[in-house]
């Protein structure tokens, strides 16, 4: 392969070769479930001065499992009709300069995911618009995820560490006796955003209780 001529090339599953040394742990079970929804999306990024990866190794032993396991071809994943082999789309071109600079690009491209942190009032909010309207599946979060963080932003606001609230406002933990109370209260709170016009939870449920408690 010319390198510097980038192109994605597919490759037969068992023809790619992992990196030596990968300290970044996967969670593989997430991997399967964001695979079986949305099909393989990301290609593999390989080395052209080892041959080897430097990017994609918890998708490639999600493939692994699943061809081993006899489990249906991912979308975007192609067979090869006399082998029967997968074919997985592979970036090529790129090569590092030496073993150093590929494994840190490997660990470069694994931590700077990592760094870039959340909008937690914004993700909890496009979660439960997804939860409703759709699924979490895939997606690596779920209603426990999105209690938990309701939760710290809970002991935000009585640490004063919340954004425009002064220290020792008042916080509650909400705890509850079932499931179903947990998928009502989710249910609320999406009904809250559907009708109110507050930036935040927060707002939308002090408009809710101004207008039921009257003047």
């Amino acid at each position: 392969m010319e390198v510097g001529k980038v192109e994605i090339v597919f490759t037969k599953l068992s023809e790619i070769q992992e990196a030596d040394r990968n300290v970044k742990d996967h969670d593989i079970g997430s991997i399967h479930e964001s695979m079986n929804r949305f099909g393989f999306t990301s290609p593999l990024l390989l080395n052209e001065a080892t041959g080897k990866l430097v990017a994609g190794h918890g998708r490639i032993e999600a493939l692994k499992q699943k061809k081993q396991f006899k489990e249906g071809v991912p979308a975007n994943i192609k067979v090869d009709d006399e082998s029967g082999e997968w074919l997985v789309p592979v970036i090529r071109g790129v090569s590092f300069k030496n073993e150093e600079e590929a494994q840190a690009y490997l660990l470069a491209d694994n931590r700077l995911v990592e760094l870039g942190g959340w909008n937690t009032n914004a993700l909890i909010e496009e979660l439960e618009k997804l939860a409703e309207e759709s699924s979490l599946e895939g997606t690596g979060f779920d209603d426990a995820d999105i209690q938990a963080m309701y939760e710290d932003l809970e002991k935000q606001v009585g640490e004063g560490s919340d954004k425009g609230l002064p220290v020792g406002k008042p916080s509650y933990e909400i705890i509850f006796d079932d499931e179903t109370q947990q998928a009502m209260f989710f249910e609320f709170v999406s009904w809250l955003k559907k009708n109110y016009d507050g930036e935040t939870v927060g707002e939308r449920l002090y408009q809710h209780i101004e207008i039921c408690l009257g003047d």
